[in-house]
């Protein structure tokens, strides 16, 4: 009788025969395999099936949203208590602030304004966030105090990502320069020389590294695609888009303060309940139960989930990369902060298309993965200097 590695290797070496998984015998990648959690054996040997996705079991706990599911390294577990809903639309109003005369990010140059509920509004377009003071996954023992930024208010597109493919960024032949994509208010935040062989090799390598599993939103020409959230895209590669797209990676704070709408402390980044009309979660997005590429939404399909300053998805459809390292328990003090020097996993939040429990959605709940690390329900979205 086979043993679970022999019997999953065997598995394994089926899926390549199939087309389903572009990657090598020894790549056991997190977050790169779709699983069934009922079947024997469904992941690679040190893997667990979550949210019908082989990841890597929870590590020692952790602080995170109200019963948060288990994480990769360090995990997120249920500090923090939930703050009553305030009001649904402070601060400059939804979608309010961000665009001004900001020019237009070289992502959507040339691009339709088709994003949104109404397929109307630029795909581009921040929402200003305004700072200020609050609690770290809504944990009074965790305070914090971020200046006020610009955060997109969708998830970065297919369509938005064509154009960095396109202009052939973002590989180890054309890799950011050295600092750029810095958080203006913390050192040694911006891109390192070293990171520049984390990347794909050339275009082409990007393009086909963008074909990580069965439900990649990718394509190789512009169709019907365009207005899903990029998926597949490991940490270097997001940050490589918002440097080289005149931005950057939101720190791990920064999102959270947007999602929780600042010192309101919302559990949800819309307030304290949760249903299938405010976002694509526990793959429903589609309305049928079963998981599928169809429960992946075009950015903004859900405004009733919008957060407090406008933006769409912060819970659900995708989970959203930031910019720290995983590190457990925060830091403190707290002022502007980013783990930026070194660490083993970086930090996304949000929650997915596929996550089966609602805490994962919450804005205090923290998951994290390898900077190389690739998977289906993983986008992100940039920040910008507020004007």
């Amino acid at each position: 009788m086979l043993g679970p590695t022999a019997r999953w290797a065997t598995r394994f070496g089926l899926w390549l025969l199939s087309g389903l998984c572009a990657c090598v015998s020894s790549d056991f990648a997190d977050g790169q395999f779709l699983c069934d959690p009922l079947a024997p054996d469904p992941c690679p040997p040190g893997q667990i099936c979550l949210d019908n996705i082989c990841r890597r079991p929870p590590g020692g706990g952790g602080q995170g949203g109200v019963g948060g599911e288990a994480g990769g390294s360090g995990g997120h577990g249920g500090a923090g208590g939930q703050a009553g809903q305030g009001g649904a639309a402070g601060g400059g109003g939804q979608g309010g602030g961000g665009g001004g005369g900001n020019p237009t990010p070289p992502s959507c140059i040339g691009l339709a304004a088709n994003c949104g509920p109404q397929q109307t509004t630029n795909c581009c377009a921040s929402a200003l966030v305004p700072g200020g003071p609050f609690n770290r996954s809504n944990d009074a023992s965790y305070p914090a105090t971020v200046s006020s930024f610009l955060l997109d208010r969708f998830e970065v597109t297919v369509g938005r990502y064509r154009t960095f493919v396109d202009a052939g960024q973002g590989t180890e032949a054309t890799p950011p320069a050295a600092d750029a994509g810095a958080h203006p208010l913390i050192a040694q935040s911006g891109w390192r020389v070293a990171w520049n062989s984390d990347l794909p090799a050339n275009s082409g390598a990007l393009a086909a590294a963008l074909e990580c599993s069965s439900e990649f939103t990718w394509t190789t020409t512009a169709g019907g695609h365009e207005t899903l959230p990029i998926n597949c895209v490991s940490w270097t590669m997001a940050f490589a888009f918002c440097a080289w797209d005149d931005g950057r990676l939101p720190t791990e704070t920064e999102w959270n303060y947007a999602a929780a709408a600042g010192n309101e402390q919302l559990p949800y980044p819309w307030g304290n309940s949760i249903d299938p009309s405010y976002a694509s979660y526990d793959c429903l997005g589609d309305g049928i139960s079963t998981c599928g590429f169809t429960d992946i939404l075009a950015v903004g399909s859900r405004p009733v989930g919008d957060g407090k300053w406008g933006h769409s998805d912060l819970g659900g459809n995708m989970w959203e990369r930031t910019l720290d390292w995983y590190v457990n328990p925060y830091p403190m003090p707290c002022d502007d902060c980013g783990s930026v020097t070194s660490g083993s996993e970086r930090v996304y939040r949000g929650g997915g298309y596929r996550s089966t429990q609602t805490s994962s959605l919450q804005s205090g709940t923290r998951f994290s993965q390898t900077p190389s690390g690739q998977s289906v329900d993983v986008g992100f979205r940039c920040a910008r200097a507020a004007p």
